[in-house]
């Protein structure tokens, strides 16, 4: 029985806490129907480390994009390359907020204005962590509802 169905001890279900909340950031476009999809699909254990990952890696290209930007000589096809792979590990997972913030930063990019480049990065930052945050707790609820499987087993 996959466990986003029902848990005893507490009656915890899927369709309860986690759901609602999972709904609200679908209300709030933060993430799209993707995001629902792989949650369903996916085990807790593995769902997790996907949502791990993709957090961590995005953390890393905005750090690294961060450094590019400020060089003298900036080359806005690689910025507008890492913006693209931010794009793609967005969607994937369906971080909505996050796509459209790449795309903005992409178009910037192709500009290559520096000023429009500069504010597309800080807008992409600030969507970054305000989906890090949403998502943190879908990831403890997860993390919870394995927990409490471990201890029916």
């Amino acid at each position: 029985m996959h466990s986003k169905t029902i848990l005893d001890g507490g009656r915890v279900s899927g369709k309860g806490l986690l759901q609602d909340y999972v709904q609200s950031l679908l209300n709030e476009k933060i993430i799209d129907e993707r995001f629902s999809q792989i949650r369903t699909k996916l085990e807790e254990p593995d769902f997790i480390q996907l949502i791990n990952v993709y957090l961590n890696d995005v953390e890393s290209r905005l750090s690294e994009f961060s450094c590019f930007i400020d060089s003298v000589d900036v080359n806005f096809s690689k910025l507008s390359l890492m913006a693209h792979k931010i794009e793609e590990k967005s969607t994937r997972i369906g971080a909505r907020h996050m796509k459209l913030a790449s795309i903005h930063l992409i178009q910037a990019c192709d500009k290559e204005d520096h000023k429009l480049v500069s504010q597309s990065l800080c807008w992409m930052k600030h969507e970054f962590i305000n989906t890090r945050n949403k998502l943190q707790p879908v990831l403890q609820m997860e993390q919870r509802i394995l927990r409490l499987m471990s201890k029916q087993t």
